[in-house]
């Protein structure tokens, strides 16, 4: 009988994930309610600053901007990334951890991040694709120049380790124990995916639902590195440098 497909390469720790299925399904639980409580704070922190602002029409007229204030933007993922990282927190309580940790060869991943933002311009080229800067100028809100730094470092470093610590970190170890069956290689597969899909869906605008299948791509990258190597400093770095392009090239066109 073949040995069965090792889920996480030689000399990975053994408290890497969840223990078991009813510990993957508390994980889950828990990435739910940080979802919860980061959307949750983010419209608490926005009210408050549509109200020093004094918008009109409040956090719902905002919203709808195609190019939000840097203010919003920022209190925005502020009040998100607490969610995240606060569900990432509440699992390692239990003696398991998420893989965050580092090593001086990660540095390498940022090209690998570069190349898979160029692969994905590329393979929306050829069809003209409207409104692919979108979620980017969104992102980095209606500044210009300096007013951009504040956004700019967060999307490029707060939002891939808080991504990553929540996509990655918790859902995609859940998900490996909760799809694990005697063919690991599709329980594995079947976590990849998923997880990929629900990071793509996270990213989406209201209007861009072409880049649905470069964003899942993205994730199925970024989630096949925290399998392959058993830690998160593969995919923060490919994540970071992917966004740092995006971001440059925005800049550059301001």
């Amino acid at each position: 009988m073949a040995a069965p497909m090792q889920l996480e390469p030689a000399g990975a720790r053994g408290d890497l994930g969840p223990a078991d299925r009813p510990e993957a399904w508390r994980w889950v639980a828990t990435a739910v309610v940080g979802v919860i409580v980061g959307y949750a704070m983010a419209l608490v922190l926005a009210t408050i600053g549509v109200a020093i602002a004094g918008t009109h029409g409040g956090v719902a007229a905002i919203t709808k901007l195609a190019v939000p204030p840097v203010w919003f933007v920022v209190v925005e993922l502020a009040g998100l990334w607490v969610g995240f990282g606060g569900a990432a927190w509440v699992v390692t309580r239990s003696g398991h951890h998420v893989g965050f940790s580092f090593r001086r060869a990660d540095v390498w991943y940022v090209f690998l991040g570069l190349a898979l933002q160029i692969v994905v311009w590329a393979c929306y080229l050829p069809v003209h694709a409207k409104g692919m800067s979108k979620p980017v100028t969104h992102l980095l809100g209606g500044g210009s120049g300096w007013v951009l730094v504040i956004p700019a470092v967060m999307t490029i470093v707060g939002a891939p380790i808080f991504e990553e610590l929540f996509f990655r970190g918790v859902l995609l170890r859940a998900f490996v124990v909760l799809f694990r069956t005697r063919r690991a290689a599709m329980g594995v597969v079947a976590a990849v995916v998923l997880d990929a899909s629900l990071f793509g869906l996270a990213h989406l605008g209201n209007d861009s639902w072409i880049q649905l299948p470069g964003l899942v791509g993205i994730g199925v990258v970024l989630a096949s590195l925290a399998i392959r190597t058993g830690r998160l400093g593969p995919s923060i770095m490919t994540h970071a440098s992917f966004n740092a392009l995006a971001v440059l090239v925005f800049a550059a066109q301001r």
